[in-house]
Parts: C-alpha cells; structure tokens; sequence
C-alpha cells in the first residue's frame, strides 16, 4: 500500500497526458471524445492532486508505424507523463517495445490481444510500464460464445453457426476459443469465412454461408467498417447475425446500415445505457447530450483509464514511472464499464465480480435493447420474418 508523498511543487505546472487513436473513424473519435470529457471532469473537481490536466492528442491512422511516432512524439518531444489510447491491437504491439525504452507508461483502451499482457509476464521489468483498460481476446470470445451456447443453441435450439472474421492479430486469439466452445456445446462450424481488411463486397461469402445451411452467423470486426458487411446481410436476408462489430456500437451504425442493422446483436464493449455500474447510465446521457452520438467501443474503457491514471498519479505522489505502476497495480476502480483490478499481467479482472459484456441488439425502429444475460436485459430477443 502506497503512501501519499507530499511535493511542495506538486500542484504547479498541469499534468499532460498523451491521447493516441484512429483519427475520423467512430472508435478514434469515441476515444478522444471520452478523453476530452474525462479531463473536464477531472478538472473541474480539482484535477489531479491541484495540477490540471492537459491532453495532447496524435494520430495513429490505424497504422504500427504511425502510432510508433505518435508514442514517440508524446514521449520524447511533448513530454507526457502518460500515453493512452489506440484502437488496434497490433499499433499497441508496435508502440510497447518504444515503451520500454523511454519508460512513459502506456495504458491501452482498445487493443484486446492477449500477446499484449503476454510481454508483461515474459519480461516485468521491461514491459510493466504496459497496462489494459479494455476487453481482452478471451473476454469477448468468452461472452460471445456464451450467447451462442446458452441463447441460440439452448433457447433457440440452433445447432448450425459459422464465424466470419476479419484477418486480424485480435481475432488469432479469438476465434479458436469460440470455436471450441461451441463445438464442446454440440454446435457445428458449418462455415469459418476470414475476410481482408479492404474487402468491401461481402455478398459471395454471406452467400457461401447461407449455402452450408448456417442458421447463425457470428462475426467479428474492429478496423473494417462493419456496417458494410451488415448492410449487406439485411439486403441478402441472412440468417441470425451477431458477435462483435466494432462498428456498431455507434448510434451512427444505423444510419450507415440504411436499416440494414435490423435484427444485428453486439457485445456490450466499454459502455451502454443500462446499469453496468452506478455511474453508467448517467455518464451515458452526458455523453450522448455532449457529443450527439452513442459511446464507442472505446469510449467507456477510456474514461475509465483517464480516473485510473488520475488516482494512480495522486497514490504515487508524482509521475515517476516506476512509482507509477506500483500504484497501477493497486488499482480497485469503478468506472461507468465496470470495476478495474488488475492482474499480475496488467490485464484487467473479467466476471461478475468485476465487468460483464452483454449483448445489445437492434431493433425494427432503430433503437437498441439489452438481449442478454437476463439480469441486464432490457427487451426480448427479435427474430427477423425470414429468420422464424
């Protein structure tokens, strides 16, 4: 347990914090929107310890060699005391092996590959300065799996599912996992389609997996737009689709789909209006009143890592990096996606205890409800009339 250090000049000059995301995309724009309100909140009660806070914010294109001189840049030329943000996993891999060397921490609010906290176990000394405040592989491949297993194979009785993935370091720790756990439950993988980033017609591959008799799809995209492919299935009159698609968590998903969302289930990721916590449900209505649009996928997890940097800073009593992380790891936060304790890897704890990832779906008016578990749902499960 830390103590409180008192510096006589710990108050004066404000505390920067380094922003990095995908500028003009819905999960860049979510991250940063959540950052900004964050430090106002911050601010506005005082900011961290009587220093106010003071974002500086890169682009990362969604591109290892951009984000490398996005952390670099914050490190060396803007001198941050801490770096957040990016939205990909393999731009957050690029950035870590630069973290170590310049030693200003680096907490990922949108990168889910577990090789991330992988680093951290082979090698603590060098990489401890890395932390996640975000869904790994395994959370989502877990909830998604348990939506398959438990609602459309037990409820609905669905014995037939496919996968379509995007070619992703993400998705290599996902999908083997779901598949397994579908397969374990007596669901046969009837098709297994993995797409290039700049596919844009997808209506072959939904029509080879229409063809092998899938009664569901579960996809799985985060640097495509996926309102492509789902426009698509609604034009095509697919079977049931749900999974994690980054796209859309976004209110703006709708619209981009021309309605062809209709009938799509998403994980819960990073925030929804439902009560994941106490402060969710009223930081939700803010944002939304702020920003005209729903949370991202990466919104809630970043608002959450500016409060958790915040505390850890006042625990440690200054920026020191090392100081830091010792006081990142006695981190026990919750925030408006859940309760943030980290383990020996600086990945955070997953579970009832601590974050649930529901899924949402969208509904023939536009609107979104709660599906799934039971103890958060909002509405019932809706069956398309081609899909009874």
């Amino acid at each position: 347990m830390l103590g409180m250090v008192f510096n006589p000049a710990f108050g004066q000059d404000p505390i920067k914090l380094g922003i990095i995301a995908p500028f003009d995309t819905p999960p860049g724009e979510g991250l940063i929107n959540a950052a900004r309100m964050a430090a106002d909140d911050i601010n506005a009660e005082g900011g961290i310890d009587g220093r106010q806070v003071e974002l500086v914010i890169r682009n990362d294109q969604y591109d290892a060699s951009e984000g490398v001189d996005a952390y670099r840049r914050l490190a060396l030329r803007d001198e941050v005391a801490v770096v957040l943000g990016t939205a990909s996993s393999g731009v957050s891999m690029a950035i870590t092996d630069h973290m170590a060397r310049n030693r200003v921490p680096f907490i990922s609010t949108g990168a889910a590959s577990l090789e991330l906290s992988a680093k951290v176990a082979e090698n603590y000394d060098r990489y401890k300065y890395w932390f996640r405040v975000m869904h790994t592989s395994d959370d989502i491949a877990e909830s998604v799996a348990d939506w398959a297993v438990n609602f459309l194979h037990g409820e609905l009785g669905y014995t037939k599912g496919a996968i379509l993935s995007e070619d992703a370091l993400w998705t290599d720790g996902v999908i083997p996992i779901v598949r397994e756990l579908l397969e374990e439950a007596g669901v046969e993988i009837v098709a297994e389609e993995h797409f290039d980033l700049d596919t844009r017609d997808f209506r072959p591959i939904l029509s080879r997996i229409e063809s092998r008799g899938a009664e569901f799809i579960l996809d799985f995209s985060s640097h495509v737009d996926g309102s492509t492919y789902v426009r698509q299935w609604g034009q095509l009159e697919g079977p049931v689709m749900g999974g994690l698609n980054a796209s859309g968590t976004s209110s703006r998903f709708w619209n981009d789909t021309e309605g062809g969302a209709r009938g799509h289930a998403d994980l819960i990721q990073g925030g929804y209006r439902v009560e994941l916590t106490p402060k969710t449900i009223e930081w939700f209505d803010r944002y939304t009143e702020r920003f005209e649009v729903s949370p991202d996928y990466t919104t809630g997890y970043t608002y959450d890592a500016m409060f958790i940097v915040k505390e850890a800073i006042e625990r440690a009593g200054s920026t020191d990096p090392d100081a830091f992380v010792e006081a990142m790891e006695s981190t026990d936060y919750t925030g408006v996606a859940g309760r943030w304790v980290f383990d020996e890897k600086h990945d955070p704890k997953f579970g009832p205890d601590y974050r649930v990832m529901g899924m949402t779906q969208w509904q023939e008016d536009g609107t979104r409800e709660v599906v799934w578990p039971e103890d958060v749902k909002t509405g019932e499960f809706l069956l398309l009339d081609w899909q009874r």
